[in-house]
């Protein structure tokens, strides 16, 4: 869903002679690289039309601001422009005032530009009070001079820094033009207010001396008392800053953390867990504010839950195109054997998937070759690209927009949905908090919305079924989209797919997050399952983790079986198995220099032979027992088990009947089936099809292990 724009432009006609269009000038602003400020603000010098302008574009406004600025306060835009017109009317210098521009939406102001002539000039106000000119003191006579009239005209700048005065040296003297207007006093300047004015032009006790001295000359007040004035409004404009520096460290969460603790496990492919408390629990107080926008999306959330989760009950009907897996290249460690790309593309091919997701590290950029490359030998694959964020990327916004656009540019033609970010609910993943992520976020999103417009981008990513997490990554008012929604939608781990955690069966937990996404307007309703798996017993270390292993006896009912899930619930785009090669719980065991393609690997494969390409029919159930129905052209096929107690039902000749590797089961000689955990395909001709009846079902006493 776009948000929908309105503007007021008021411009100088000459700077757009073809008329003006907020679609063309943003765009031409985000794609120009002469940057003169990058920070809170973005200075660029930007030819438009035949004139050559400094246009600054303000930080976008939160909510709040965005509101104030819409219906009670001009936005920083347009005061820049009217101070700029009164300043040249009193005879003060300033850059030639050419437009400002709006942007709204229904609510608030969304942006603002200010557009200026730009100006030559010789250098700013620092190089007289650094002294890196001989003339330092006559420039700082002439400046008081400036400041003095300027404020017997009632007139007062008040981000009075060096930076905002510029200065061209001329046969009379010295020019100074301010820049950076936003912020103005109009109204008496009383000696006392004027000399205070001048607090934030230096440090340098010389420097302050000089201006006291020089201001004092021009009023009643004695250089005493000015110097007093100018030290203690200093001093007390010093320790406004640190607190305002404190305050910001302390609700946006900005302090360093150490890029040290977010070490790689390299045998299961994730980062180390945090186990420092003392570092985890400075996290938490660092990102105490981003704590409470959580619990307050939670608490729309379960608002919104009961009003969509209706609505996104049931959705049959749908194409099976929806598998996928996880493939990355082959880095092997310790005893493991390497499987060159050339052996990956033909397990990917024996196994008929057409979907597959392949992650890039930003930390390993100096090896980037090397995955695309592989990626490239993948073209007539849809893959997923999965950005994995690191602390350098999530602090260096800059080298995180450099390296974006490389790898967009680099893997255009070859790639076009990627998911920004992985697990953003897990500390040692490096995010502090979900206002991080969506800088991050931003940075791609922007590359896309002005460069590379063809892109998906998958955002949120949220690991585990995490209610208030997920509600807050979709439930902001930050100007960014989601293409779709990626999510490691794991179930508890302590058992089967079918079991429940806080209440939710995987096909509840499916439907809440698409309750979620359709409730947002920050997201597409595309629901991603990006990584899915049990790690494996007997495995450690190469096992994510530590408590809650599966015999390797049952990987393959679970795979199969939250697959058929996935593709009940109709609201699943794709779902990747993590993944190909992984000792601990992948397909494939490359351990002690073998390969070893595990008995899920081949029910997989089984799985998707069969189901690619049929559509979704329904869900019977009856307690522990699951039958969901698949009509592929003439046939209807249906996938029957059980999440507890066996049970048995009598087979019919008409019937062909597959055990869950792909094997036919003989019926003639032993007509009762078994249902256990194991999936059973009974593929049936349509003609005449009556769906399986759970009343001809026995149970049988003994269970089997879940």
């Amino acid at each position: 869903m776009k948000t929908e724009k309105s503007k007021n432009a008021h411009y100088a006609r000459d700077i757009f002679p073809n008329g003006f269009s907020l679609e063309v000038f943003e765009k031409e602003f985000d794609r120009d690289q002469n940057i003169l400020k990058n920070d809170r603000n973005v200075v660029k010098v930007l030819r438009l039309g035949e004139i050559e302008t400094v246009t600054k574009s303000f930080k976008t406004p939160n909510f709040i601001q965005g509101v104030i600025y819409k219906f009670f306060r001009k936005s920083k835009a347009r005061r820049s422009y009217e101070y700029s017109f009164l300043l040249n009317k009193n005879g003060i210098k300033t850059p030639e005032p050419l437009g400002y521009i709006e942007v709204f939406d229904k609510f608030r102001l969304l942006q603002s530009y200010y557009i200026s002539r730009k100006i030559e000039y010789d250098f700013t106000l620092d190089f007289a009070t650094e002294k890196k000119v001989t003339d330092y003191k006559s420039i700082l006579k002439s400046f008081i001079d400036f400041t003095y009239m300027m404020h017997k005209k009632n007139l007062m700048h008040l981000d009075y820094v060096v930076g905002n005065v510029c200065i061209k040296r001329t046969k009379k003297g010295y020019d100074f033009y301010l820049v950076d207007l936003n912020r103005f006093y109009k109204g008496i300047v009383k000696p006392k207010t004027g000399v205070k004015n001048l607090a934030r032009i230096s440090k340098n006790s010389e420097i302050f001396k000089i201006l006291a001295d020089e201001y004092a000359n021009k009023t009643s007040i004695p250089f005493s008392n000015s110097y007093k004035y100018l030290i203690k409004s200093a001093n007390r404009d010093e320790q406004r800053l640190k607190l305002k520096s404190f305050l910001k460290n302390l609700f946006q969460g900005k302090k360093r953390i150490p890029y040290s603790i977010y070490a790689w496990d390299h045998h299961s492919n994730q980062p180390h867990a945090i186990n420092n408390r003392r570092l985890k629990i400075k996290i938490y107080l660092l990102t105490w504010y981003s704590n409470i926008k959580i619990l307050l999306a939670t608490f729309y959330a379960l608002l919104m839950i009961p009003i969509f989760y209706l609505k996104n009950s049931k959705a049959y009907g749908n194409k099976i195109d929806s598998f996928g897996l996880c493939v990355n290249i082959d880095k092997p460690i310790e005893s493991q054997k390497l499987i060159n790309n050339d052996e990956l593309i033909e397990m990917i091919e024996e196994l008929s998937i057409d979907n597959i997701l392949v992650r890039i590290p930003l930390s390993d950029f100096s090896n980037i070759e090397k995955y695309f490359n592989f990626i490239e030998q993948l073209h007539n694959k849809n893959v997923l690209v999965c950005l994995l964020q690191d602390r350098e990327h999530i602090c260096n916004l800059d080298l995180l927009k450099q390296r974006l656009d490389f790898i967009f540019s680099r893997l255009e033609g070859f790639v076009s949905e990627f998911q920004i970010g992985n697990s953003i609910n897990r500390k040692k993943w490096a995010f502090l908090s979900v206002d991080e992520y969506f800088s991050f976020f931003k940075v791609a999103y922007d590359l896309k919305k002005n460069k590379f417009t063809k892109i998906k981008l998958l955002g949120s990513n949220i690991i585990d079924f995490d209610v208030p997490f997920f509600a807050r990554s979709v439930f902001h008012f930050k100007s960014i989209f989601y293409d779709g929604v990626a999510t490691q939608l794991y179930v508890d781990r302590r058992g089967n797919p079918e079991n429940l955690q806080f209440g939710f069966d995987t096909l509840a937990k499916i439907r809440t997050y698409a309750a979620l996404a359709d409730a947002s307007v920050k997201t597409s309703n595309n629901i991603y399952i990006t990584e899915v798996n049990w790690p494996l017993a007997n495995m450690a270390p190469w096992a994510p983790a530590k408590n809650f292993l599966i015999e390797e006896s049952l990987q393959s009912s679970y795979l199969v079986r939250y697959f058929l899930l996935m593709l009940a619930s109709g609201k699943v785009k794709k779902c990747y198995w993590h993944q190909l090669i992984a000792p601990g719980y992948g397909l494939i065991n490359n351990l002690n220099g073998k390969i070893i393609k595990r008995d899920a690997y081949y029910c997989f494969k089984f799985l998707v032979a069969l189901l690619t390409g049929g559509k979704t029919k329904k869900l019977l159930r009856k307690k522990n027992l699951f039958c969901f129905v698949i009509e592929k052209e003439e046939t209807i096929i249906e996938a029957i088990w059980s999440s507890e107690k066996n049970a048995h039902f009598k087979s019919n000749p008409s019937q062909k009947i597959f055990d869950i590797r792909g094997k036919i089961i003989d019926t003639k000689n032993s007509p009762v089936i078994n249902i256990t955990g194991e999936v059973v395909y009974i593929e049936k001709l349509k003609t005449g099809y009556q769906e399986f009846n759970f009343k001809e079902t026995s149970k049988v006493s003994a269970g089997f292990p879940h």
